[in-house]
């Protein structure tokens, strides 16, 4: 990934960066385990899935798509057997976003893929850097902040 040549320390591009890395690790893992390659946006929606977002709409808003295609999306990945769109017993007119039986295989391939994937990084970056990366990523960040351009 390129960065803009006057900000190379922007934390945005770092942390873009670090995702892209890891989804890439996690799909290349995946594929040589047999799987289908999935693009990014069907990966974060197993990830956001997997932390508990799971209505349709929690959904469209956090991966910036629209409600139209976050529908799309999920009905391809409910084709695919890997999603399925059950009645939210909060609210039997909405519907929330739950993994269906067949895909406990992938899942647990890409746990065992993530294991070892953070497994390289720590020797690549050393354990305590690792540990130190994830405590730092996990603090509570607080409201979104609004600056206005200069």
């Amino acid at each position: 990934m390129k960065k803009i040549a006057e900000h190379q320390d922007f934390l945005i591009g770092t942390l873009a960066y670090a995702l892209f890395w890891m989804d890439e690790s996690l799909q290349a893992s995946l594929e040589a385990a047999g799987w289908t390659r999935m693009n990014r946006t069907k990966s974060m929606i197993m990830i956001s899935v997997t932390v508990g977002i799971n209505r349709p709409a929690h959904l469209a808003h956090n991966l910036g798509v629209s409600r139209q295609a976050i529908h799309q999306l999920l009905q391809g990945m409910r084709d695919d057997g890997l999603l399925e769109l059950v009645p939210d017993p909060a609210d039997r007119r909405a519907k929330i976003v739950r993994f269906s039986a067949s895909a406990v295989k992938v899942r647990q391939d890409a746990e065992k893929a993530i294991i070892g994937i953070e497994e390289e990084l720590a020797r690549r970056i050393g354990k305590p850097s690792l540990k130190q990366l994830k405590q730092i990523l996990s603090k509570g960040w607080g409201p979104v902040v609004v600056v206005p351009p200069l």
